[in-house]
């Protein structure tokens, strides 16, 4: 027979469940050697000390052999004396890192609350922070005693600063990157606290911890050499004093030893305990939501009657400096009205202002003169797609859009959050994380959470501009089959001029922070750019802004 033959080509087949024997074995052999790969170092180092000692080049006295080492540190741990100094230091750098890390975290979340608290506290942290803790000995224990009291301060003094600032740094950065998200999904200060700002900081103040003990435990092990009658600092300091360099060498080890053992342990809790690290992505969701229409959805949202118009006369509007004011504004004399259920799309070059108005619009940057209006007399539910997809890492997919309905019943909410992911075709990859997920399938996320609360107002910040060219014609035409069925007034912000031909129903050109001209499209929907009207409008359109 052939080896071409159908029948010879389907025995040559590999089963559908088999596994290849060989990457495998290749994963194993991989994966003893990332495990070895840390010992190497310890054994060269320890082969090297042996060979010198061997040799002779040193007298024992200042370098003593590893068999001499090893074999005092088994005396020490037999009596039980190595056990002794080091529960004693143990326990004066836990006790000491538990005062230091409650009271660094407590100073981090107030300062964070209180900025002008942080200010007024700046120097006196900063000018703490560069005394050297060692140095405050012979003052700690002129003040303190010669007890137990001045080697907690010096570990407090010690691992303070690196846990106090690594986790304020870590707070202050989580607020800044979703300070807009929260404002604009409505959390509360307490669901901002408890989905936002504790688990975004967490990596921060995690590596906090971990640096502030490496410093409670050196800072610890420095004053037990200068003031104490037990521990390791003290085993070492007393055994230098006898010339003992094997006791010394013995010291000095189970320092390392300990010191990386608890290094270890704080990983592990950082592996552990790390939002989205404990979780292994769910399996592909199967529900009756996957079949939801855009139809289904309609109905959910309010009747054009009912949507909001925008009246924008003279805004200015700018970001203000650190005394609260605005001295260049971004937008100068901006007049523009947006109509109940259009899509508009703004226009104009970088820096002209567009991002401004959309926060502006959504309530995230005070206007400093000229007035916003809405037909409905107060700003109404709106959602904003921002320019990048703006996800939180440490939760799934499902979670990211349920954040948008923290206020309504589970169950109403779940089926809302299927329906929306079933729209933006993602419903089977509700239970993955934002980083197992395309630039363009994060996007679609940001558009579900923007959609999931049936918003009257949805704001758009160039939504698709960092996508390649596939990806951002397939959503434009996602947006479009959406936007005819979920009726809503919409407010894009592109710099393609094909999209917005594509996709708007009013065009408007924005130069120098006002309005220079607008187009209203008349043409139906679907467009085919190829269409001569079409095309003629789009060359008048970039003609003006080409102009500007």
């Amino acid at each position: 027979m052939s080896p071409s033959s159908p029948k010879s080509s389907k025995r040559a087949a590999p089963a559908p469940n088999a596994e290849p024997l060989e990457p495998s074995a290749s994963g194993r052999r991989e994966g003893a050697f990332a495990w070895a790969l840390p010992w190497f170092a310890p054994a060269a180092l320890l082969a090297l000390w042996w060979i010198v000692s061997e040799l002779g080049l040193f007298p024992p006295i200042l370098l003593p052999s590893p068999q001499a080492v090893f074999s005092r540190a088994w005396q020490l741990l037999a009596s039980g004396e190595l056990f002794e100094h080091a529960a004693t230091s143990l326990a004066r750098v836990f006790a000491g890192f538990l005062i230091s890390s409650t009271l660094a975290l407590a100073c981090a979340f107030l300062f964070h609350a209180l900025p002008r608290a942080e200010r007024a506290a700046s120097l006196v942290f900063e000018a703490l922070r560069v005394v050297p803790p060692l140095s405050l000995v012979p003052l700690l224990i002129l003040w303190l005693g010669i007890d137990e009291a001045p080697k907690l301060a010096i570990v407090i003094l010690a691992s303070f600063f690196p846990i106090y600032l690594s986790s304020f740094d870590a707070l202050r950065s989580t607020d800044r990157s979703y300070a807009s998200l929260a404002r604009i999904l409505g959390l509360s200060s307490a669901e901002r606290i408890r989905h936002v700002l504790l688990p975004g900081a967490a990596p921060g103040i995690l590596t906090g911890l971990r640096l502030g003990f490496g410093y409670a435990w050196r800072a610890l092990v420095g004053a037990e050499l200068i003031a104490a009658a037990s521990g390791l600092g003290y085993l070492i300091e007393d055994a230098s004093m006898l010339a003992k360099t094997d006791i010394v060498m013995v010291g000095i080890l189970s320092i390392a030893v300990l010191g990386v053992a608890c290094d270890a342990l704080f990983r592990r809790v950082l592996e552990r305990f790390l939002p989205g690290r404990s979780r292994k992505a769910g399996k592909p969701v199967t529900s009756k939501a996957a079949s939801t229409s855009a139809a289904d959805l309609r109905r959910a949202t309010a009747d054009d009657a009912q949507l909001p118009g925008i009246d924008i006369a003279r805004l200015r509007a700018g970001y203000p400096d650190a005394q609260g004011i605005v001295e260049r504004p971004t937008i100068d004399g901006l007049s523009l009205a947006l109509r109940p259920g259009t899509i508009t799309a703004l226009l104009g070059r970088s820096g002209c202002g567009k991002t401004t108005l959309l926060k502006v619009i959504a309530g995230l940057l005070p206007a400093s003169g000229g007035r916003v209006t809405f037909s409905s007399g107060k700003r109404p539910l709106l959602g904003m797609v921002f320019q990048a997809p703006t996800l939180l890492p440490w939760k799934t997919v499902r979670e990211n859009v349920r954040l948008a309905l923290l206020g309504e019943p589970v169950s109403q909410a779940d089926a809302r959050v299927d329906e929306v992911l079933a729209l933006v075709g993602l419903l089977a990859r509700a239970e993955d994380y934002p980083q197992n997920l395309s630039g363009g399938q994060q996007q679609r996320v940001g558009f579900a959470r923007a959609l999931a609360r049936s918003p009257k107002l949805l704001l758009m910040d160039e939504p698709f501009g960092a996508l390649d060219a596939i990806t951002r014609s397939e959503l434009q035409r996602e947006s479009i089959r959406i936007f005819a069925s979920t009726r809503m007034t919409v407010l894009m912000i592109t710099h393609d001029v094909r999209e917005a031909v594509a996709m708007a129903d009013r065009i408007a050109v924005m130069a120098e922070g006002t309005i220079a001209a607008s187009f209203d499209l008349e043409m139906p929907q679907p467009r085919r750019l190829t269409d001569p009207k079409v095309a003629a409008l789009e060359e008048r359109i970039l003609a003006e802004l080409l102009s500007r």
